[in-house]
């Protein structure tokens, strides 16, 4: 008998597709009926120790989406063995349940089992919005001893940019019980006393994605099948109308949650469009407990992250934040993430005047001074735009980009270029700081999420390429001194001639071994190059 998924009395919180054919029927259809019946048969733990053996049988298969999958089935069946497992090996099983893996669960949301788990909030349901939450608390929330249901978080997103994938619609769903699951392991948070919601905005078509997938006219797709309704802001982006005026959905959603659960709910944004994201927090955040955790978040990671590289960098810096406030720090992209970083290290850091930079799709941004003229897109990106206009380089170019502004720190955020931190943009860094005085490892970090769009990863040839070569930069530098200094020392101890001129040869044609070595090697780098782009 296949397990039991209790949709019953979700005539409002749920999405109005499902509503409409029928909850029970939607999980019988056949494309997820299949899947239910694989989950089901093997998600039967009933130890941690079952568990991870059962989840380590997914992962062998080295595709975690199917592991993903059995966890959320180990959640519905048994929400507290679903927790002990994640906490008895959090660094094994958090990526699966939120980022990367996260990315493509979201992509493929409406082919996996429809669960209880998960409020979704209709642009349909205007003026009833109150309505629909209570709802979903009183048969999902515990309730206190005057029978008031109990809400400590609500991580809420409309899927208009699933980290760097784009527009999901309500596929996003992955994004805020992932989060609340990440909160729970990390933070302490009580997982029963969490609200995961949707706001069914609409969603675009397979053009509103990076990958260019069929999410809104799927036939698995439980989310309004219309497009978004928007309009030019004054900032002139385009912003979900729905979001902005006297009788604002987002305004409704969170007055109602603020009435349902009280002052202290924390009530977070996540992965609305940045068009979206930053106007929304400016008008709500001192209204209600709330934050933007792409915005100011990653900013505040991304802080963190700079100063533990400057100690790995100095391990005798006593002053981390003024060392940083010394550096030069490029932002490439021009998302929430980086813009939030930039601003909190001009706002809170302060960074001197030009020290630094951010770029979008027409590269470096810039302002004229009077703000008339520039490359910003909206007010956020021309609250850090350079003053005037570069020149004496191409300023769309990445490289070009690194050889003038001399950064100490590279952050990448872009969502749409992979691999764009390419060998010679991290050849540019090091070149940049081994010209600095005191120059050290450059710090270099690929933000975008998943995998599939990071900037550069770990696992990269490139890497062991660049190390040999600094390597070999490094014995020959070595040697010059040590010919250098015996060359000196010839000239002091003239007793001594004929053995330190010996010694000063057999240095040179060591010399001469390292530097033939290291022109070799470029050679094979080179040939290797040609061959792997003949064959692409």
């Amino acid at each position: 008998m296949v397990v039991q998924i209790n949709l019953e009395g979700r005539s409002l919180s749920l999405p109005k597709t499902v509503v409409k054919r029928g909850a029970v029927d939607w999980n019988s259809q056949a494309a997820v009926k299949g899947v239910l019946q694989i989950l089901d048969g093997a998600c039967q733990a009933k130890t941690v120790d079952e568990a991870l053996a059962e989840v380590r049988g997914f992962t062998s298969l080295g595709h975690m989406i199917w592991a993903y999958a059995y966890l959320r089935m180990l959640h519905h069946k048994d929400p507290n063995l679903f927790y002990r497992t994640v906490m008895a090996e959090p660094s094994f099983l958090m990526p699966i349940v939120y980022t990367p893996t996260v990315g493509e669960a979201c992509q493929k949301f409406g082919q996996l089992p429809l669960l209880p788990r998960g409020c979704y909030v209709s642009l349909a349901d205007r003026g009833n919005l109150k309505a629909v939450l209570k709802e979903y608390a009183d048969l999902m929330l515990p309730k206190d001893s005057a029978g008031k249901p109990q809400c400590q978080c609500i991580v809420f997103s409309d899927g208009g940019r699933i980290l760097g994938l784009g527009d999901l619609g309500v596929w996003g769903m992955g994004i805020p019980i992932g989060k609340l699951d990440l909160y729970t392991v990390c933070a302490g948070f009580n997982p029963h006393k969490t609200m995961p919601v949707m706001i069914d905005a609409g969603c675009t078509d397979a053009n509103g994605n990076a990958a260019k997938l069929t999410i809104r006219d799927h036939i698995l797709y439980h989310g309004m099948k219309e497009n978004r309704v928007k309009h030019t802001s004054k900032a002139g982006t385009e912003v979900n109308s729905a979001y902005y005026g006297e009788d604002s959905f987002i305004g409704e959603f969170m007055t109602a949650a603020r009435d349902l659960f009280g002052r202290n709910c924390l009530l977070q944004f996540e992965d609305f469009n940045s068009n979206d994201a930053f106007p929304l927090l400016e008008e709500y955040r001192e209204k209600f407990l709330t934050y933007n955790d792409d915005i100011q978040g990653t900013a505040s990671i991304i802080v963190a992250a700079a100063l533990g590289g400057i100690k790995l960098q100095k391990p005798e810096c006593t002053s981390l934040l003024k060392e940083l406030q010394g550096m030069r720090v490029l932002f490439h992209g021009a998302g929430s993430a980086n813009l939030g970083g930039a601003q909190l290290l001009k706002a809170e850091v302060q960074m001197a005047p030009g020290s630094v930079v951010v770029t979008n799709s027409k590269g470096v941004i810039w302002s004229s001074q009077d703000g008339s003229k520039g490359t910003f897109r909206n007010d956020e990106q021309k609250a850090v735009a350079l003053i005037g206009e570069p020149k004496g380089y191409d300023p769309t170019d990445l490289v070009s980009i690194i050889k003038h502004h001399k950064p100490d720190i590279l952050i990448g955020a872009v969502g749409r270029a992979p691999g764009c931190f390419t060998e010679e943009v991290v050849q540019a860094m090091l070149s940049v700081q081994a010209a600095k005085p005191k120059g050290g490892r450059p710090i270099i970090f690929a933000l975008s999420n998943p995998m599939s769009q990071a900037e550069i990863t770990a696992e990269e040839p490139l890497w062991e390429r660049i190390h040999n070569k600094s390597t070999l930069r490094r014995r020959n530098a070595k040697l010059q001194e040590d010919v250098d200094a015996l060359a000196r020392a010839v000239g002091y101890h003239q007793e001594d001639e004929e053995e330190h001129e010996a010694q000063v040869e057999y240095l040179k044609l060591e010399l001469a071994k390292a530097k033939a070595a290291r022109q070799d090697s470029s050679a094979s780098s080179s040939s290797s190059s040609s061959s792997s782009s003949s064959s692409g």
